[in-house]
């Protein structure tokens, strides 16, 4: 679900990823990109006590202010990720619509986000700090609701507003090349480039830091933002967990059952990511603190199936 690995991966790779109703006959492929912001409708919100909502605390992180946008446009200038958009504004101005939405539900609601949906066929979402978000197109073949969409996006989202990825990068530069400042943009992406060449030397570093568990209790502090985000926000929360539920399944009957419980237990000690039962396990746990919708009631959102539509289309057509 951020820079170094977040959702890539098992919300796999990521840290250093809505009025009039429309007719059924309705050609999205003709509607201009600003139309998708008015045809689209968000969920009513929801105005439910949310008292264990998890709340972003400060930490050691030296990118702050405009440092937080310096490190962004660095790990993007870096190129240790693609991150070339696709051409179909209309996806992009959907995507960018509901998540400015999540965002004005969220801890953060005056932070300003730009959601990027890029041509990667992974079923995939990112973060890297500055209010960046990448959502990789192949992740809509892999949705079967908008409140899934938006429970991912609510993930990253927390990514950004608890400053994971800077806190990562602060902590990763202390201990492999002493970089305890940065003032300026030029700073900042040179202090990257060091960071990246020590870190790529030094495998046992990698190994340290996997085992200290740092990205792991990211992934579930964002995890648990993004129930409450999307709660508020008017979507069932429950959504994220069934999503991680047929990756779950899709594993188990795609490995060897053996072979699988021995990725559970790697993933429990030496991955970026928790298990996706430990996750979805969490998740439920916060169903306890706050009055849930019906079970498998989800918005009908009379958008997203187009948007799905034009997602697989885009796959098909990589050129269109």
């Amino acid at each position: 679900m951020h820079g170094n690995d977040s959702m890539r991966r098992n919300f796999p790779r990521s840290r250093l990823l809505f009025s009039a109703a429309l007719l059924i006959t309705l050609h999205t492929a003709s509607i201009a990109p600003q139309d998708a912001k008015q045809t689209w409708q968000p969920p009513q919100s929801r105005k439910n006590l949310t008292i264990f909502a998890p709340k972003p605390f400060a930490g050691h992180n030296i990118f702050k202010g405009d440092a937080d946008l310096w490190l962004a446009e660095a790990i993007e200038n870096l190129g240790a990720v693609d991150l070339r958009p696709i051409r179909d504004q209309v996806l992009t101005e959907y995507v960018s619509a509901l998540g400015n939405y999540l965002v004005s539900h969220s801890v953060n609601p005056k932070k300003q986000f730009r959601f990027i949906v890029t041509d990667d066929w992974s079923e995939d979402a990112m973060s890297i700090g500055g209010g960046h978000v990448y959502l990789c197109v192949g992740l809509f073949q892999s949705l079967e609701n908008e409140d899934e969409l938006a429970g991912i996006l609510a993930h990253e989202i927390a990514h950004d507003e608890f400053a994971h990825a800077g806190k990562t990068t602060t902590r990763q530069m202390f201990w492999l090349t002493g970089t305890r400042t940065v003032k300026t943009r030029l700073e900042v992406a040179l202090a990257l480039q060091k960071l990246w060449e020590e870190f790529n030397k030094h495998e046992l570093v990698q190994v340290g830091e996997r085992l200290l568990g740092f990205s792991r209790f990211d992934e579930l502090e964002a995890d648990r933002a993004a129930f409450y985000n999307s709660y508020k926000a008017g979507y069932n929360p429950d959504a994220l967990a069934d999503w991680l539920k047929r990756r779950e399944r899709r594993e188990k009957e795609e490995t060897d059952i053996d072979e699988y419980h021995k990725e559970q237990l790697r993933k429990f000690f030496f991955s970026t990511h928790p298990p996706s039962a430990q996750r979805i396990t969490a998740l439920q746990w916060e169903t306890n603190f706050v009055q849930m919708p019906p079970r498998k009631s989800y918005y009908e959102s009379q958008i997203f199936a187009e948007m799905k539509r034009r997602a697989k289309d885009l796959m098909e057509n990589p050129t269109r």
